[in-house]
């Protein structure tokens, strides 16, 4: 389905109420439509609290209108429809507030199109019809394994090019191209194409804006030597400067441990040279292997044993690789690793990490959004290539799966600016919880079967989906065997329990008259399957009304079925009476059910007359009654009254009209 916006505005800034009220209708049946799910924005300020009136017509409280001349008056209506559909206006009657307007569509709520223009046939109070096509459009991916759709993960379609019926079945809606994660499109392989299907006769080309994360010149040229070739004309010019913005690094790093410096004079008068290096330095760090310090001394507490001398040195460890021996003990997902740092002054050097996926024979780091194979035996590379702490911190969870262990490179050498040291390391772990026993020292997992509780009544599949383990579940709904939600045949998403289903069955693909099956499958989040089954007779939902042989007058989307038909009257005559029943169909408890016929269709000395009892006949200009449980019923009775004067009217009808409140 695709989702259009239908924009009705007024073709003047003054006071109007364009229609009093408005239907959809496909297929030949009315679609149910509200303000909820249908009623995107307007701007009318008078009357607003009769807004439910320009989808229903019930004209008891009266439409909105608006009132004034500062903007023209406005409704934005939103539908999730396909194909082609009318839209029925039916004008006002006062010319005051019925005037001009026109009827736009638009496919994102900002670019529309004229449609229709309508001038209110002179406030008759006609039917204004403006039909409606929406356009399918549709997207298949394609890459080195053949050609996608999306649906909650990718679905694969094969190697040929797809057909028609693929694109309209199974195409992505173009909507929903932004709901896909980057983690899918990470997915991908090779070169990656859009196909893209409409049946617009009017469109022959399509764009899309693909967002890229950022990359730098490093990733595309990393361990490659760079040259910098550059030109100018200006005869001026003798000397460029690049600037490269790199890693920290020091003069240690690229000559080692130790170095000659030459010095160069063209002064005469200069005889000697003198080099100032401030550095860690110890006569000690000449030593090479063990050695013991011996002391001398004439003191004669130390002599005898009373006083023992006490040797202080002060220095700082050499660089080392730090590499965690064993597995991490993981019971569950691993969200996330967080590293902590030490920063103060008491603490300098230099300090990298780097992660296992098989248990410490080979390692990575990651750099540019990826994992890069480290030789983290090698130090220089270690220390240049390792992850920082705020790298650590920062992979998304889905580039932690399988990740093991960690190595270290820690320096504390004062040769380096950054000063830190590491603290702490913890991991974030999604464990399932409260369904792990100990029993005699033994570890057993205890899955207990997600349960259903639903009910169908009034074509309304309604019900709870739980899980004792408070775990999440998942089900599809099957209707006479065939896919019905979702409508590719696949469970839904895991979802969080408990979960409220409500789900309408579309009339259209019941079995009228004939014994239906709907069935739910459902599972928990360890993939243990159970079901729950049940049959039914195919017939509406709704209030409906039915005639004493059992016949329905009108469907659940107000098309008419049967009339009740009264004959030809003569001015004067009283009609016999006919007996109807109500029936509630909706599946649930309704109140405070209101009857009357719709005023509308009332001709001038032509009177509908209803009554609670046929005999005797006491007319009364609406019918109310308390609670209704569902396949509630109630009889009332109709007749026709008419009077001498009556005018011919020779296709004369009338309607009635029904609503009630959820109990």
């Amino acid at each position: 389905m695709a989702i259009v916006y239908i924009k009705t505005q007024a073709n003047n800034a003054e006071s109007i109420g364009m229609f009093l009220w408005m239907r959809l209708k496909q297929n030949g049946s009315y679609v149910a439509i509200n303000k909820d799910d249908n009623l995107v924005s307007h701007n009318m300020n008078a009357r607003t609290e009769g807004i439910n009136e320009v989808f229903n017509g019930d004209n008891r409280t009266g439409a909105p209108y608006y009132n004034g001349t500062a903007s023209k008056a406005y409704y934005i209506f939103k539908f999730v429809i396909e194909g082609t559909f009318s839209l029925e206006f039916v004008d006002w009657v006062n010319t005051t507030y019925g005037k001009a307007y026109s009827v736009f569509i638009s496919y994102d709520n900002i670019n529309y199109e004229l449609i229709a223009n309508n001038n209110t046939n002179n406030g008759t109070g006609k039917i204004f019809s403006v039909m409606v096509t929406v356009i399918k459009n549709r997207l298949i991916v394609s890459d080195n394994l053949g050609y996608k759709s999306y649906m909650n993960g990718w679905i694969d379609l094969g190697l040929a090019y797809p057909t028609e019926t693929m694109f309209i079945n199974q195409g992505i809606l173009k909507e929903k191209i932004p709901e896909i994660p980057l983690s899918a499109w990470k997915s991908l392989g090779g070169e990656v194409e859009f196909h893209f299907y409409t049946d617009d006769p009017n469109k022959t080309e399509v764009s899309f804006n693909v967002e890229t994360e950022p990359f730098t010149l490093a990733q595309e040229w990393e361990d490659k030597e760079i040259k910098i070739i550059e030109y100018t004309d200006d005869p001026n010019q003798t000397e460029s400067t690049i600037t490269i913005e790199t890693e920290p690094f020091t003069l240690y790093d690229e000559l080692g441990d130790s170095v000659d410096v030459f010095y160069y004079t063209d002064d005469p008068e200069k005889t000697t040279a003198e080099l100032n290096i401030t550095a860690n330095y110890s006569p000690l760090d000449e030593l090479e292997g063990d050695f013991d310090v011996v002391t001398w001394t004439d003191d004669e507490d130390v002599i005898k044993g009373n006083r023992e001398l006490v040797l202080s040195y002060d220095a700082l460890p050499f660089e080392q690789i730090i590499v965690q021996p064993t597995d991490f003990e993981l019971y569950g997902d691993l969200k996330k690793l967080v590293a902590a740092k030490i920063n103060d002054s008491r603490t300098e050097g230099t300090l990298r990490l780097a992660a296992s996926f098989d248990s410490g024979l080979t390692w990575k780091t990651y750099r540019f959004d990826k994992w890069v194979s480290l030789d983290i035996q090698n130090t220089t590379l270690f220390k240049r290539k390792g992850m920082i702490v705020e790298t650590l911190n920062t992979i998304p969870e889905q580039d932690l799966t399988g990740l093991n262990r960690v190595a270290y490179y820690l320096d504390n050498s004062e040769h380096y600016e950054n000063s830190y040291a590491l603290d702490q390391m913890k991991m974030v772990v999604d464990a399932p919880r409260h369904t792990a026993e100990v029993q005699q020292m033994a570890l057993q997992i205890l899955n207990r079967t997600a349960t259903i509780n639903l009910t169908f009544s009034g074509n309304k599949l309604q019900g709870v989906l739980d899980d004792a383990d408070k775990g999440k579940v998942r089900y599809r709904v099957l209707l006479n065997g065939q896919s019905y939600y979702p409508a590719d045949g696949q469970f839904t998403r895991l979802l969080l329990s408990p979960f409220n289903i409500e789900i309408n069955i579309d009339e259209q693909k019941v079995l009228f008259g004939k014994e239906n099956t709907i069935r739910v499958e459902f599972q928990d989040y360890w993939g243990t399957v159970d079901i729950w089954e049940s049959k039914f007779i195919g017939t509406y939902s709704g209030l409906m009304f039915m005639d004493e042989s059992g016949d329905f007058l009108s469907d659940t989307f107000g098309g008419i079925l049967k009339q009740l038909d009264y004959g030809v009257l003569i001015a004067g005559q009283t009609t016999l009476t006919k007996k109807v029943k109500l029936i509630n169909q909706l599946g649930y408890t309704v109140d405070h059910v209101y009857l009357e016929m719709d005023k509308k269709f009332q001709t001038s000395g032509v009177e509908v007359q209803l009554s609670r009892q046929a005999d005797p006949f006491l007319p009364i200009d609406y019918l109310t009654y308390g609670l209704m449980e569902p396949e509630g019923s109630v009889d009332f009775f109709i007749r026709i009254a008419t009077d001498i004067h009556a005018k011919p009217d020779p296709n004369g009808i009338f309607e009635m009209k029904v609503k009630a409140d959820r109990v």
